[in-house]
């Protein structure tokens, strides 16, 4: 009892001890079936802790929960950062610091839904109300728009964390003193169709420093006086107040930047992949009192709809794997003509076959034996050919989209795991730093049991699972790779479609590689590495995806695969305000297959074989 005590004492003292300060999503918001961040940061002014962040749903039993180790030695101050997951709507989610099982802190948090109809904004600047005009805007056909603000800390360092912001201001920050991690993430965000928009002015050197390449402008110099009002006529209110006089921020254009208004030398932008990158060379706080501010962005801001086949398919809420693309020979029925003669057999044994015998004997007696041996013996084969067909040992299998844009080194995988068990039993499946995990939709109508995902102090995630027998888990993975697949292109669209040239200056051969525009298609076979494809007019053929017929490889089905990521009527079957995700008419994309994983398989701390398959889809420079 007295030890009792004193270890109640111990948590009591931890507890009054630490301090926990939340900042959850994005100011607070967060965009419906995406990752969202949650960073918080915590001091300890008692006795040593290792300590477990968790975060949850109350009440929801059917929501995932995220868990981060962290060690809080005596006097410690830790920023920790935790990526989270919901497919669906909800209002709080709470935050808890555990010692074990003891709780030390809980903290409630509102949360704000932002569905697909609201074109979400980010604003990192040093001023709390910037651009919160914008609110009251229409951007393309979204129905309204929502002002987010960020500390500079606070802007995701994944891409998958940041997909859920159509747009992000940067203003009067440093950017090179972002992590990494997060430039990384900024720029492959706008090359998947984010719209990155830089403020230029007496902070812009500053603002600029980090992004390099990103920017429209090759360098960002000395300050100088300048007028705002040609901005008036892009704002199409030529009768607006502008400042007579402003601080402008000298800069040079990169080559085929487009200059907002023609000439002015206010606004340059540039497409970045399948995003735009802006830069203004006035600061953007200038326009604050101008009735124009609103109208100004919706004209520069779009409504962008790039193909992005993984993340349609995890916004839709399905897994592929659930959808009749995995085909494993495991959980193939027996046809009906075998069920039939086992059955015929197993009659004709026990009725017939063991009278004839047993009469011959003359000892019909012993049917009492007999009977039940047959019984016996037919369900014990019945059980070993059962096990011979499902096999013994259990199955990794990863089908995996890798969306990127020519010319770039990295790209933005999903991968949709399904973890096949002969027999009913607890596994520990681990994955690489920096990943995302989640488990599959509609998980919790399975019988496998999923334990939160746990995420060690180097950022790798870890989930337990008691796997049913004969069961396939489904999960999602999502997280930045290395790219072996490089493409060299140069094409050109005339009346006839499209025409050039296309050369793989990768790692590795593509198969079944095919060029896809809009609903149209060319063939380009298997293209190995070094070698190049002729793409003549009138080559396009119509009726993409159906009209590829592609063959199954392995246990995979290419063909059901590809007609399920760009049938847009299935993609937004889960989740009606999902974006359309076939190829859009005025770009054009590389699709190509590889039989490599883009994520190891470990299974229970020990490298697993896994059956694989990787569409690559890459946006093309044309």
């Amino acid at each position: 009892m007295f030890l009792a005590q004193l270890g109640f004492a111990g948590h009591a003292h931890a507890q009054a001890a630490i301090t926990m300060r939340a900042r959850v999503g994005y100011d607070g918001a967060y965009r419906l079936a995406e990752w969202f961040p949650v960073v918080v940061d915590i001091a300890n002014d008692g006795p040593d802790v290792r300590a477990t962040l968790e975060w949850r749903l109350p009440g929801r039993l059917d929501e995932q929960v995220f868990q981060r180790l962290v060690d809080l030695p005596r006097g410690s101050r830790k920023r920790v950062s935790l990526n989270v997951y919901t497919p669906g709507f909800v209002r709080n989610g709470q935050l808890r610091l555990l010692d074990g099982s003891t709780e030390l802190l809980t903290q409630d948090v509102k949360l704000d839904a932002i569905d697909e109809s609201v074109f979400l904004i980010g604003v990192a600047s040093s001023d709390p109300a910037l651009l919160n005009s914008l609110s009251s805007v229409q951007i393309g056909n979204f129905t309204s728009a929502h002002i987010s603000h960020l500390a500079p800390a606070d802007i995701p360092d994944s891409v998958a964390s940041m997909r859920g912001l159509d747009a992000i201001f940067l203003h009067n920050i440093d950017t090179a003193a972002l992590l990494p991690s997060q430039r990384e993430a900024l720029a492959l965000w706008t090359s998947l169709g984010g719209q990155l928009v830089v403020s230029g002015g007496p902070g812009g050197q500053a603002t600029a420093a980090g992004l390099g390449d990103l920017l429209p402008v090759r360098t960002v110099g000395d300050l100088a006086q300048g007028s705002l009002a040609p901005l008036a006529a892009l704002a199409e209110n030529a009768g607006a107040t502008l400042p007579a006089s402003t601080t402008l921020s000298r800069a040079e254009p990169q080559p085929g930047a487009e200059q907002l208004p023609p000439g002015s030398g206010l606004l340059f932008r540039q497409p970045y992949g399948a995003g735009f990158a802006t830069f203004t060379s006035f600061d953007i706080a200038a326009l604050r009192a101008w009735e124009g501010e609103g109208a100004l962005w919706s004209n520069v801001l779009r409504q962008l709809a790039p193909a992005t086949p993984g993340t349609g398919a995890h916004l839709s809420q399905f897994s592929l794997l659930d959808r009749g693309v995995l085909k494993l020979p495991s959980l193939s029925l027996p046809s009906p003509w075998a069920l039939l003669l086992f059955i015929l057999a197993y009659v004709l044994v026990l009725g017939p076959l063991n009278y004839i015998v047993l009469r011959r004997m003359g000892r019909l007696e012993l049917a009492w034996i007999t009977v039940p041996v047959v019984v016996l013996v037919f369900t014990a084969g019945l059980y070993v050919v059962g096990t011979l067909l499902r096999g013994g040992n259990a199955q990794y299998n990863q089908l995996a989209i890798v969306e990127s844009s020519e010319g770039q080194a990295r790209g933005h995988a999903t991968s949709f795991i399904g973890f096949f068990s002969p027999r009913r039993e607890n596994y520990t499946l681990a994955f690489p730093a920096t990943t995302q995990v989640s488990s599959g939709p509609n998980q919790q109508f399975l019988n496998a049991q999923f334990e939160p995902v746990v995420v060690d102090e180097a950022g790798a995630p870890s989930v337990q699972l008691l796997a049913d027998i004969s069961s396939v888990t489904t999960f999602v993975a999502e997280s930045l790779v290395d790219l072996p697949v490089q493409v060299q292109s140069s094409l050109t669209a005339g009346a006839n479609g499209l025409s050039g040239e296309l050369r793989n200056t990768g790692q590795v051969a593509l198969d079944d590689a095919v060029i896809v525009r809009g609903d149209t298609f060319a063939r380009l076979g298997t293209l190995a590495p070094g070698a190049a494809a002729q793409i003549a007019n009138g080559s396009l053929e119509p009726n993409f995806p159906n009209g590829l017929g592609l063959s199954q490889s392995g246990v995979f089905d290419r063909q059901s695969m590809i007609n399920l990521l760009f049938d847009r009527d299935m993609l937004q079957f889960g989740n009606p305000n999902t974006p359309a995700s076939g190829p859009d008419t005025n770009s054009v994309y590389l699709l190509g297959w590889v039989s490599q994983p883009v994520l190891p398989a470990n299974v229970d701390g020990q490298a697993s074989e896994q059956n694989s398959l990787t569409l690559y889809v890459v946006r093309l420079n044309s």
